[in-house]
């Protein structure tokens, strides 16, 4: 019970705190490494690079503020795990894709790329 009001609560001030230091709009697309530096754009070969040696607590560090955080529940209603957007942000043969994390009690679980919309 313990350990499960701990991860609750990371997640909270996860989410808070993305709140706290942005805005709520969506940024620039791409990556946000930085302020300077809205919009990075990788190639499909450079994500797979740095998500290999990416750890969950390196998620933000390496690829900067999230676009969107999503909150997953699970069916009593509590916050199960979140999901971290970035639109627009790999560039595959076909286009532009956006690529989503997702963090359940704080491990990186999968990583998925969309079209972009």
């Amino acid at each position: 019970m313990k350990s499960i009001l701990t991860k609750s609560i990371l997640l909270g001030s996860l989410v808070l705190t993305s709140f706290a230091f942005g805005s709520f709009s969506a940024n620039a697309a791409g990556f946000n490494q930085n302020a300077a530096n809205d919009g990075k754009v990788m190639s499909s070969i450079k994500f797979q690079d740095v998500l290999d040696n990416t750890s969950p607590n390196q998620l933000a560090s390496n690829f900067g503020k999230p676009d969107e955080i999503v909150m997953m529940k699970n069916a009593a209603g509590d916050v199960a795990g979140v999901i971290w957007v970035y639109r627009d942000a790999v560039l595959k043969a076909r286009g532009m894709m956006d690529a989503s994390f997702v963090l359940i009690n704080g491990q990186m679980r999968y990583v998925t790329l969309s079209d972009a919309v």
